[in-house]
């Protein structure tokens, strides 16, 4: 059975990386993370991969591709009980 990660991690995974992140080098960090079979869900759904996930996130202005590298703008994060984040978020 694979695991279902949230988006919220996806999104933290792009804010920290130090380079940068592409949209190969982030799957090649999701694999090695949380394996090949892993799944993605959101607040809205799940069951997606990592490229839907991506689309999903770009979608709502949370995840852009900019020159080839993957930015995210955390404080566009949702703050709810079901983020599985360590950090604590506010507002």
């Amino acid at each position: 059975m694979s695991q279902s990660i949230h988006g919220h991690e996806i999104m933290q995974l792009i804010h920290e990386a130090d380079p940068p992140l592409t949209r190969q080098t982030l799957a090649a960090e999701v694999v090695r993370r949380y394996g090949q079979d892993a799944e993605f869900h959101a607040c809205a759904g799940g069951g997606m991969t990592l490229g839907n996930l991506l689309v999903f996130l770009a979608d709502r202005g949370k995840v852009a591709e900019i020159d080839g590298v993957l930015q995210t703008d955390i404080g566009l994060m949702c703050d709810h009980e079901d983020a599985s984040s360590e950090a604590s978020h506010q507002g």
